[in-house]
């Protein structure tokens, strides 16, 4: 064990008469991380918030996958092509996803990710990433491509988690650990793209749209009060993106001259529209909850309507891919990557690039409606700081 994660443990037992975030402060004050190539240093009031801990798909997974019998890895070149490292880690795009860039406006390291052996100790103090990608809401979303943790599995994941923390620093430090910290939720698109509309799913003669978007958004909010029983008191949901301009569904649903589909994006929104307000309302029904609803289908919107503004010279066809826009399957190994991946907006047929990501967080963080709801993510951190337990 090395000094820090002594004087780390050290610290923790004596949490009786101090607090955690003192602790991971400490930690935090005597470490570099590099981020994007360049050295930053934590500020020396240490993180905005103790930890944070992140459920969700491809849009975030950083590696769960890369161990699973599933055809939903990014394990493999060119992904993390534009990482420091210029390796792949099993994240889906070309270096950092939007979590990455979450967790660097919170002053935290990004979460490790759970699948990895040595996320263990104290490891877990400051956060952990459970994401899985090609999972969804139901637990049978995603399954067409093996194995994969559904939202459902990732919230057992945490609750047991939970436990080896109570272990760790005792049950008081824990709840004001988890009272404090941040909860981020990315799901939802596989359980339309890859379930609902795959070829061959039952689901359409069981369910209209319109009923399978509430039975999603009902399913979503009881995973959401789950996390509040186990002692989660402020998440950041993300919606459903305008996936209708995905360079798979371009493909799928034979886009002219790369227009986006409009009755995919209409979807998205509606969807978004009706589970905004319900996932809001949980504050009146949840005692010291704290909710934001983050508008990734608005940021891409914004994008789209001025693409020279924000840097890109083509949003219809992925960098990596094959296919028609090259929105056939994900980017595998010997599929051909474009020469200037920061033209492209999408990086595969799915997922868009690092830099993007980085503009969403920066759109979210710094505004409130239509990015994020009913406040922005740094004035939502600001709040949270204010609580006190």
């Amino acid at each position: 064990m090395d000094f820090l994660n002594i004087l780390l443990l050290r610290l923790l037992r004596k949490s009786c008469t101090s607090s955690f975030s003192a602790a991971a402060t400490v930690v935090l004050l005597a470490v570099a991380c590099r981020f994007d190539g360049v050295e930053k240093v934590r500020a020396a009031s240490g993180p905005l918030i103790p930890a944070l801990f992140a459920f969700g798909d491809s849009l975030i997974d950083a590696g769960n996958n890369n161990n699973l019998r599933s055809l939903a890895k990014a394990n493999h070149p060119p992904y993390g092509q534009d990482l420091p490292s210029h390796k792949p880690t099993g994240r889906f795009t070309d270096g950092y996803t939007a979590l990455d860039y979450f967790a660097l406006k919170v002053g935290l390291p990004s979460p490790p990710i759970h699948s990895d052996p040595s996320t263990t100790g104290v490891r877990l103090l400051q956060g952990v990433n459970f994401a899985s990608g090609a999972s969804g809401i139901m637990p049978y979303a995603g399954l067409n491509f093996g194995k994969v943790f559904s939202i459902d599995a990732q919230i057992q994941q945490f609750a047991q988690v939970k436990q080896q923390i109570v272990a760790l620093i005792g049950a008081n430090a824990t709840e004001r650990l988890l009272y404090r910290s941040i909860f981020y939720i990315v799901s939802g698109s596989n359980d339309w793209l890859n379930t609902y509309f795959f070829p061959g799913s039952p689901l359409p003669h069981l369910y209209t749209r319109t009923q399978y978007r509430d039975v999603l958004i009902d399913k979503l909010i009881s995973q959401v009060k789950e996390l509040y029983n186990l002692g989660v008191r402020n998440i950041a949901l993300t919606g459903l993106p305008a996936f209708g301009c995905a360079p798979s569904q371009l493909r799928a649903y034979k886009s002219v001259n790369g227009t986006c589909i409009a009755w995919l994006n209409d979807l998205a929104r509606d969807y978004n529209d009706h589970l905004r307000p319900r996932l809001l309302g949980l504050v009146d029904e949840l005692p010291d909850s704290g909710f934001a609803f983050q508008n990734t289908y608005e940021a891409l919107e914004t994008v789209l309507r001025d693409p020279a503004a924000y840097g890109y010279t083509v949003v219809d066809t992925a960098c990596c891919g094959i296919g028609k826009y090259g929105g056939f399957l994900n980017c595998f190994q010997g599929f051909p990557v474009c020469k200037d991946v920061q033209t492209h907006l999408f990086w595969d047929a799915y997922h868009s690039i690092s830099r993007f990501n980085e503009q969403l967080v920066d759109m979210v963080w710094n505004n409130g409606p239509p990015y994020s709801y009913p406040y922005s993510g740094k004035d939502l951190i600001n709040l949270l700081r204010e609580k006190r337990l």
